[in-house]
């Protein structure tokens, strides 16, 4: 996948965060309001809100770039953990997905990675979605974590053993929550179809 992005013309590459990358950052944002079936949460941002939300992290993490044509098509932001790198902001262009853009992004981040003699990289939390699948692909393995809760008072004993700490998401069976992922996604489809279709016509 990244020799294909290779051959499609696309170039990967550490970053500066200037104005320049920081409009490209709003045109990705603003590409289309919904991702992995959720609303995207950056859709909208103009270019002065983007450019103060991310330069706060500009100290302990890493910038790198997607090009294709002198276009920014996706970027990723690598924090310095100390002993091991985490993945940040992690995005590029739905109407450049055929240049395997995420891939080449990925490949960029571990050779930093490399360079910054970092020998782990986290990728946020395991679900099981599409973004699984891709980080199952790039050679990523579930870690799983011991967590311990330990009630202070008789309300919280109660909470525990009725499952609460686990939160409403966790307490659903896969049959429920699956009809409600689909659910959602046409909702979605439904509310902002015609923003994603009025974007497609005018590129």
């Amino acid at each position: 996948m990244v020799r294909k992005s290779q051959k499609a013309g696309v170039e990967v590459r550490e970053a500066v965060f200037d104005d320049d990358f920081v409009r490209g950052m709003v045109d990705i944002f603003n590409e289309s309001p919904v991702r992995q079936g959720f609303r995207f949460w950056h859709y909208g941002k103009d270019f002065e809100t983007v450019k103060r939300e991310f330069s706060q992290f500009l100290l302990r993490e890493d910038l790198i770039g997607a090009y294709y044509q002198g276009e920014l098509i996706g970027f990723a932001m690598l924090a310095n953990a100390g002993r091991y790198g985490m993945v940040g902001q992690f995005v590029a262009k739905l109407k450049h997905r055929d240049k395997a853009t995420n891939n080449a992004l990925m490949a960029k981040m571990i050779e930093v990675c490399e360079k910054r003699q970092l020998p782990y990289l986290t990728y946020t939390t395991w679900r099981e979605t599409s973004l699984v699948d891709f980080k199952r692909h790039s050679g990523f393995q579930e870690m799983r974590v011991p967590r311990y809760f330990v009630p202070l008072t008789l309300k919280g004993k109660l909470a525990l053993k009725l499952g609460f700490h686990h939160g409403l998401k966790g307490n659903l069976p896969d049959a429920i929550k699956k009809p409600l992922k689909k659910l959602r996604r046409r909702w979605h489809d439904l509310r902002w179809g015609s923003v994603n279709s009025e974007k497609k016509s005018s590129n």
